[in-house]
């Protein structure tokens, strides 16, 4: 398993909302038992529940994904990003030390992809081509995927 500072303290602030938020969901199941539907306290859960926000954005979470996902030194970006989410993706690279990144997604929004990276500041290097393994029912193969990588 790979290390980065930065992925990893993500995964642990992250592990130890999914818990508390396990937590969170099984005291909601014990009020509507004991409470009922209607009790104060059960609008009480409510109320935290929508104070209780994952904490990282869509986009900081793609590019976790894309770095944990990854086989080998570069990051494989091959999702797409909306709008909304490019900046945090970006963001969340630098700071993981993330030196450049291949996007492969070939979705119709690549293009608002490619446009929206270099106006977060990365530079475009260009068409490559890159080799990914997949292993399907215990068979390993390889794949060679075209893609576009960008500097940070």
């Amino acid at each position: 398993m790979k290390n980065n500072a930065y992925f990893d303290e993500m995964y642990r602030i992250g592990h130890e909302w999914s818990l508390a938020h396990r937590a969170h969901e099984e005291l909601k199941e014990q009020i509507i038992r004991e409470k009922g539907w209607d009790s104060d306290e059960l609008k009480a859960w409510y109320a935290e529940e929508e104070r209780m926000q994952f904490p990282f954005s869509g986009g900081a979470n793609k590019a976790y994904r894309a770095w944990y996902y990854t086989q080998g030194e570069e990051v494989i970006m091959d999702d797409f990003c909306w709008d909304r989410e490019r900046h945090d993706f970006i963001d969340a690279l630098r700071k993981a030390g993330i030196q450049s990144f291949v996007i492969t997604n070939q979705s119709t929004g690549l293009m608002e992809d490619i446009h929206g990276y270099i106006a977060e500041g990365c530079e475009m290097e260009g068409p490559c081509t890159i080799v990914k393994k997949e292993n399907r029912w215990g068979e390993e193969t390889e794949e060679s995927i075209m893609g576009i990588r960008f500097t940070l």
